[in-house]
């Protein structure tokens, strides 16, 4: 079973919070029904955690971080002044990104996936007037303690990544090429996958109209590789599932692609995309400058 876990820390400024910038210290408290402590146990070492609160007006996941430790302590944390002792379910935890130290400074220059962005993806627990410490379940597998389905956690990470990390445009290698088609489907909300199985192989990229659906569409990269077997695997993509086959190449590569697709795949000539490297660089520019337009203007 996969858990992953989003918290609820309230305020980034609140002293409170001090255990975790200075020691990646977090901790829930006991209660009568005893949920926050089986909650606890369900979290694992190399569990993600999203980390939510609010920072300069703003509210939203601001981090994505790891758990390194996991303990009972029921000895008093000095950064929790108003209770010391009232937290004894503690995690250890390691920033992962958009920074991988905790600084409350650097939170000024991150961009959070915000609470009504959360609700719009269906994270509606935070929609609660009254804001509470709190913590929250992911899971791959039914329980009864987990609120979500950790596929909705990973479309959490998805958007805080993108619009935390930008990728170099320059020297793309085959790996970068598919990072790039992944984050376009992340802003386009299309589902992504990579390395999405088909038979005993894999396909580069599917972009899915939901979570649970077949591809929608699919692309290969090939840069200097065997285009043959690339357009072999976008048919089968095609015959099993009606989805949009793509070949992504190098334009010194179009010409014999086009070439294996009005021989030997002649019947879906009219089917077959096939994208250079120049226009997916500039397809995934313009929707990076969009998607960071509409973040600005709340859009989103």
């Amino acid at each position: 079973m996969t858990v992953a876990a989003l918290v609820n820390v309230l305020n980034f400024s609140h002293p409170h919070v001090q255990s975790l910038f200075r020691e990646g210290l977090w901790g829930f408290p006991d209660d009568k029904l005893g949920v926050n402590r089986r909650k606890w146990e369900l979290l694992e070492i190399g569990s993600n955690v999203l980390l939510y609160g609010e920072h300069q007006g703003i509210k939203g996941v601001w981090l994505l971080s790891e758990v390194v430790e996991k303990f009972e302590n029921r000895n008093p944390v000095v950064y929790w002044s108003i209770n010391p002792t009232g937290y004894p379910w503690q995690v250890r935890l390691k920033s992962l990104f958009p920074i991988t130290k905790f600084d409350a400074e650097s939170l000024n220059s991150l961009k959070p996936v915000r609470r009504e962005e959360l609700a719009a993806l269906g994270v509606n627990a935070l929609k609660a007037k009254v804001d509470r410490w709190s913590l929250f379940i992911f899971s791959d597998r039914r329980e009864r303690l987990a609120t979500y389905n950790y596929d909705l956690f990973q479309r959490i990470v998805d958007e805080l990544e993108i619009r935390n990390k930008k990728m170099s445009l320059e020297k793309l290698d085959h790996d970068r090429v598919k990072e790039l088609i992944y984050q376009i489907g992340v802003i386009q909300n299309r589902f992504p996958r990579k390395e999405y199985k088909i038979d005993n192989k894999f396909l580069d990229v599917v972009w899915r109209r939901t979570q649970r659906s077949v591809p929608a569409v699919a692309f290969e990269v090939q840069i200097g590789g065997n285009l043959f077997e690339a357009l072999t695997k976008l048919k089968h993509a095609f015959d099993l599932w009606n989805t949009i086959p793509v070949l992504v190449t190098t334009k010194e590569q179009i010409k014999q692609a086009k070439n294996w697709i009005e021989g030997s795949f002649h019947e879906l000539k009219d089917v077959f995309r096939v994208l250079t490297l120049e226009e997916i660089i500039e397809y995934y520019d313009i929707k990076r400058k969009a998607k960071d337009f509409e973040t600005k203007l709340g859009l989103i």
